[in-house]
């Protein structure tokens, strides 16, 4: 396999007396990259193409009252993966990406902020909770299989859930929160 460092292996959903029980968080996910770039930072301008821009109720901006990131910044926050059963081609895929945790955290997103309106390139809207990505490892995924997400298919990226890891949230596993072609955030 590649040369890294795996200081978590990736979590089996554990089976108790019939009863599926939720994994813990840092047990779903492998640490591929240390984080060069951590909340409390200033977030550097994109080097290359954006292919995110955050609006909202937003603590650490970049460029106005807005962010604006490339690939290279993104990936900075230290780059995790793991593996689920994808819900619209049913066979399974490593996702690599970023804890959207590790993202809000940067952003320094206000406190009483409730809900994140993501915005595909094809005007796709979905409203996610936040207390969601914060409590469990949503990855905003930049790789599938190794191979970084095009705009012509799910890039240049997309929310993953490790609803497998947690049936507990059923809300995980309802298509309608997949989605992917990320192009805008708007913290609300």
């Amino acid at each position: 396999m590649h040369n890294r460092q795996q200081w978590i292996v990736p979590a089996l959903v554990l089976f108790i007396g019939g009863c599926a029980t939720d994994a813990k968080f840092n047990d779903v996910y492998t640490q591929i990259t240390l984080p060069q770039l951590q909340a409390g930072q200033p977030i550097p301008l994109p080097n290359s193409e954006p292919i995110l821009k955050v609006t909202g109720r937003l603590g650490n901006t970049n460029q106005d009252d807005h962010i604006i990131m490339d690939r290279q910044t993104i990936e900075s926050l230290g780059l995790v993966e793991y593996s689920v059963l994808d819900l619209f081609e049913q066979q399974n895929h490593i996702f690599r990406g970023v804890l959207m945790r590790d993202l809000l955290d940067l952003w320094q997103v206000d406190s009483q902020a409730t809900t994140l309106n993501l915005k595909a390139l094809n005007d796709y809207n979905i409203q996610v909770p936040i207390i969601w990505l914060k409590q469990y490892p949503v990855l905003f995924a930049l790789q599938q299989d190794g191979e970084n997400m095009q705009s012509d298919y799910r890039g240049p990226a997309m929310l993953v859930f490790p609803y497998q890891h947690f049936p507990s949230v059923s809300e995980f596993a309802e298509e309608s929160y997949w989605i992917w072609q990320i192009a805008e955030i708007n913290v609300q």
